[in-house]
């Protein structure tokens, strides 16, 4: 009996130890010799959305002593979660592959839990190695939740094919559930008191409060207040955002639901004037415009406001109306500054506005400045020149005129020809300031001849420049010269019928009808063969004769070609001597005498021998 008391007993621990909270190690509830583990899953925290497939990993470490087996359940919710499958590691550290219990892994999503169990040769692991000893692959449900992943004992329902009476899970050391969540964050943002701001979301402006929107897993928002709101501002932010002071600042999506509010406040009144400064410019001896001076509220509440001017030069200034009273916020009062130059010489003039509030902390001042000039007028070039041909138009100028006084130049120009133009023809320029003047001469129904104009600018001083336009006489075109055109005619042979050896005559006329000289070549062809060629030079309107000498010894009909134009002489016999012997009849000749001879040695042979 005090046996199984004890047994209780160790299961109640054992189960306690398993449901501490996940990543904080449980303490060792008990030791069975040999053996000493532990199981932890990882990821341990794993977000995801409706219907999607996820892994996760039951890894071991092994801390002390041998080994033979390893099991293990896992529960989750199956209103959540579903397994569709355990994959086991293909090499065990010893290099081994697993040895499955019959049946394993067993994956039972209607109560919720999964079993894997695998035996492995003898041996003994490293002291302190981790490995995964199965992945787990999940399917989460539509439905938003968490779900636990907790390592577990099932008691006796195994025990036959597992562990005797749990002593392996009492002596895991280490034991670190996993979690689940399941679903789609929302960012839910307020501003308080409600219409006083709006918040911007990754640069987009949110519309309607609360505004919830839904987010991704672990993603990171960029918030930003925005005083939108005349005479509010922002204070600071409630909620889980990164810095709660900041006018823009970032919420990171790790819960279910991301709860942020900007809050805002009413801001005391604020003197701002429209604009901080006042400047008046203008020539000495002249008038110059009011200007308009804007007293707002930039705060909220009510605003009371006077003023007064100050300084040394106070009395050149007036202003009126110099108080006001209750603006709300943004709202102004107009006011209007005027200056008295009357007496003033050239120089710069200063003053202060000082505008009192009993409303807000501190005062503002309006700086007040004059600026009397003595202006000066001045234009370059000095002069102007045009040059063109008759018929045509020139080339636009460019003429700058400039102040290099002090004060406002107010200038305008004119010219006393009507050949001539210019844009703009007036302005104003402040100190070191230059307009650029288009100068124009319409000159295309103008005879050739020198023409003279004066542009007047009228400023402080009167400046003239002086104008002339050079229009040159068209002169007559030159015709263009044609280039050299030659061509062969008039092919002549003289004699066309001679004896052998005897010269023949051959010409032919090369004209050139162009307006260039031109070199022609001529090429002489006997029966189809070059058999001489010259080349001449032609000039414009002229005609030249090419002439060519050729004698035959053999008789025949000889075919002339020059140019495209063809012809014929004839070689001819007219007996053995004839007209010459010709190489026939030398031969001819050549082969009686040696005849003759022979004959003549034969007779004086036979002479000798009668004597």
């Amino acid at each position: 009996m005090k046996s199984k008391i004890i047994s209780v007993v160790l299961c109640l621990g054992v189960v306690l130890a398993l449901t501490l909270v996940s990543g904080a190690p449980p303490p060792k509830v008990a030791l069975a010799a040999g053996n000493d583990w532990g199981y932890e899953i990882q990821p341990n925290v794993t977000k995801v959305g409706f219907n999607e497939n996820f892994t996760v990993n039951a890894v071991v470490t092994h801390y002390v002593g041998d080994s033979d087996t390893w099991q293990m359940m896992l529960r989750f919710d199956p209103a959540l979660l579903e397994v569709t499958s355990v994959v086991r590691p293909t090499t065990l550290p010893n290099g081994q592959s697993p040895d499955p219990y019959p049946g394993e892994p067993t994956i039972n999503n209607t109560a919720g839990w999964v079993y894997d169990g695998y035996g492995t040769p003898p041996m003994t692991p490293t002291i302190n190695e981790t490995f995964v000893f199965s992945t787990i692959h999940f399917r989460s449900k539509n439905a938003t939740g968490t779900s636990p992943l907790n390592f577990t004992y099932e008691g006796s329902y195994y025990s036959t094919q597992v562990i005797l009476v749990g002593g392996d899970y009492l002596n895991w050391t280490r034991v670190v559930n996993g979690t689940v969540m399941i679903g789609t964050p929302q960012l839910t943002v307020n501003v308080t008191p409600a219409g006083k701001g709006t918040v911007k979301a990754n640069g987009t402006t949110l519309i309607g409060y609360p505004n919830t929107t839904n987010r991704s897993w672990d993603a990171l928002v960029s918030l930003e207040a925005v005083n939108s709101t005349p005479g509010w501002g922002f204070v600071n932010w409630t909620g889980d955002v990164a810095n709660p002071n900041a006018i823009s600042t970032t919420v990171t999506m790790a819960n279910f639901t991301q709860n942020v509010t900007a809050n805002f406040a009413e801001q005391p009144a604020e003197i701002s004037p429209v604009p901080t400064s006042l400047t008046f410019s203008g020539n000495v001896g002249g008038n110059m415009t009011n200007q308009t001076l804007q007293i707002c509220n930039g705060g909220g509440y009510t605003l009371n406001w006077t003023a007064n001017i100050t300084g040394v030069n106070a009395t050149l200034f007036s202003m009126s109306p110099k108080s006001g009273t209750n603006l709300t916020a943004d709202e102004c009062n107009l006011t209007e500054v005027a200056v008295n130059t009357t007496d003033l010489t050239e120089g710069t003039y200063h003053a202060n506005i000082t505008i009192n509030s009993t409303d807000v902390a501190e005062n503002v001042t309006v700086p007040v400045t004059l600026n009397l000039g003595v202006p000066a007028i001045s234009a370059s070039p000095t002069s102007l020149t045009f040059t063109t041909n008759e018929g045509e138009n020139p080339a636009d100028k460019t003429l700058e005129v400039c102040n290099s006084g002090t004060g406002t130049l107010d200038w305008s120009l004119a010219d006393n020809a009507a050949w001539l133009s210019e844009t703009p023809t007036s302005g104003s320029l402040v100190e070191n300031d230059c307009d650029d003047v288009t100068v124009s001469v319409a000159a295309s129904g103008m005879a050739a001849g020198d023409y003279s104009a004066t542009i007047t600018i009228t400023g402080s001083p009167t400046v003239s420049v002086p104008v002339t336009l050079h229009i040159v006489s068209a002169m007559p075109s030159t015709p263009p010269v044609e280039p050299a055109s030659l061509s062969a005619s008039g092919l002549s042979i003289s004699p066309q019928q001679v004896n052998p050896d005897q010269e023949v005559t051959i010409s032919i006329n090369v004209a050139n009808t162009g307006g260039e000289t031109g070199s022609y070549n001529a090429i002489l062809y006997i029966n189809g063969v070059v058999e001489d060629s010259q080349s001449v030079s032609v000039a414009p309107g002229m005609t030249k004769n090419v002439i060519f000498t050729v004698s035959k010894s053999d008789a025949g009909v000889y075919d002339v070609l020059i140019a495209g134009q063809s012809g014929q002489f004839e070689v001819v016999h007219t007996g053995w001597f004839g007209g010459g012997l010709g190489t026939g009849g030398i031969v001819v000749v050549v082969v009686i005498v040696i005849a003759i001879i022979l004959a003549l040695v034969f007779v004086l042979r036979g002479t000798r021998r009668t004597v």
